[in-house]
């Protein structure tokens, strides 16, 4: 069901992957133990308990959750006994496990042969795929690209969607180190059409995409969805931005405009037509944001804790403010940059489109981030400051915004912008929930 965000055949900044440091031994597993450990059953299945030693099970088991809290010798150690078996669907995962010890303490090499030779033993089993998406990417690591290629090229070919999910995800990191930013995007769009909604794959690359797509949309380079406007007379940012159904913000940072009083009669601007929606999962503490093509970015946000949840419903986007006064509930107002202004740097009002809704919630910023991803506010839905920047320089007053449970039980649509009702518009002043 979560396909039908993604618009189908349509075909990031920052090339860099993610380059793991001796600091971190838990973000190594997260990214490349965890992600493999979720997609293809390494929780205790009755298959492999059927075929494999249950000890041998536990072990792999143990040794993960050792390796994602960063005991990288106790996994090692725990991990041997299941290593010098033989097991079809058990000494796989454990060998792609040992490789990322290794490479996580710099012996690329080693990890490398480890997995070659794994290749061979088991080219047979089920698990055949997943070590050669892990030996792409260690080749990957080590700048070995075009062999990486291939193997992501032959992930691609006649395999379930699973499996070419991997291989699109692998093809996109390297075009995007190729600076083929249009391409990695198309990639990772294909591999989160591909991939099971919400798994690692998944999250990987709906993230990488996301950052493409913030970053071109934001950026003076042309793209193949620009547009250009030229400047008439009586111009301004406001009417153009208007006119556009795009914001000040992102026609300020794509054509670089230092000063916004002084557009010259003619000058070409770059904008990026978009017709962005918003659903926010409360289930999951997600914001969601769709443009035409589908999923383009999602975030963490802080929603309401028990008590005060965040009341699923049609909302649509009011009257946005930079450094609000937050007016507290028996305190008063409080100034924009007091240390003790929970709205943060932005304030954004979601106007309810049903009957029935409250009238003071919104998306806004915060002074706790340690609060994001958590029930923690008094309705509304909080972000990270720089996210919260970003997505109002994204999106336009009367963006739809949905608040549903789960998002696959989300059976229309995106919306597209809605229209506010001039009586429930909020005042851009007076922002009182957090």
């Amino acid at each position: 069901m979560s396909k039908r965000y993604f618009a189908k055949k349509k075909s990031r900044w920052e090339p860099k992957l993610l380059l793991l440091t001796g600091a971190i031994a838990c973000v190594f597993a997260l990214i490349l133990g965890l992600p493999y450990l979720w997609s293809h059953g390494c929780s205790t299945s009755q298959e492999s308990i059927v075929v494999s030693d249950v000890n041998a099970v536990e072990a792999l088991e143990n040794a993960y959750v050792l390796m994602a809290q960063g005991a990288v010798e106790e996994a090692e150690k725990t991990l041997q006994p299941v290593l010098h078996t033989n097991d079809p669907a058990i000494t796989p995962r454990a060998v792609i496990l040992q490789a990322d010890i290794e490479h996580y303490r710099g012996d690329g090499d080693a990890a490398l042969q480890r997995l070659s030779d794994a290749a061979e033993t088991f080219r047979s089993s089920k698990e055949y795929p997943y070590i050669e998406e892990r030996r792409a990417r260690q080749l990957e690591e080590m700048d070995r690209f075009d062999e990486a290629q291939t193997i992501y090229e032959m992930l691609c070919d006649n395999a379930p969607t699973e499996i070419r999910a991997m291989g699109y995800l692998g093809l996109g990191r390297l075009a995007e180190r190729r600076s083929e930013f249009v391409a990695a995007r198309d990639l990772y769009r294909h591999t989160a059409e591909d991939a099971p909604w919400g798994d690692p794959v998944w999250e990987e690359a709906v993230a990488l995409m996301g950052r493409i797509n913030v970053s071109m949309i934001f950026s003076p380079a042309e793209t193949p969805e620009s547009r250009y406007y030229t400047v008439e007379s009586g111009d301004n940012l406001i009417a153009i931005g208007m006119k556009l159904n795009t914001t000040q913000g992102l026609l300020i940072t794509a054509n670089n405009i230092g000063d916004v009083s002084r557009l010259r009669l003619g000058q070409r601007l770059k904008y990026t037509p978009k017709d962005f929606s918003i659903i926010i999962e409360r289930s999951t503490c997600t914001l969601y944001v769709f443009d035409n093509h589908g999923l383009f970015k999602q975030y963490k946000v802080g929603l309401g804790k028990p008590g005060h949840e965040t009341v699923l419903g049609k909302y649509a986007i009011g009257n946005k403010q930079q450094n609000p006064v937050w007016h507290k509930p028996g305190a008063g107002a409080i100034e924009a940059g007091d240390p003790t202004n929970e709205l943060g740097t932005r304030w954004m009002p979601m106007v309810p489109a049903d009957e029935g809704l409250p009238h003071d919630l919104g998306i806004h910023g915060t002074i706790a981030p340690e609060t994001i991803g958590s029930y923690s506010s008094k309705g509304c839905a909080r972000m990270l400051n720089s996210e919260v920047e970003e997505l109002y320089d994204l999106v336009v007053r009367a963006t739809a915004v949905e608040v549903v449970e789960t998002i696959h039980d989300h059976t229309d649509a995106p919306a597209e912008t809605t229209e506010i009702p001039k009586d429930t518009e909020t005042s851009p002043s007076a922002p009182t929930k957090k």
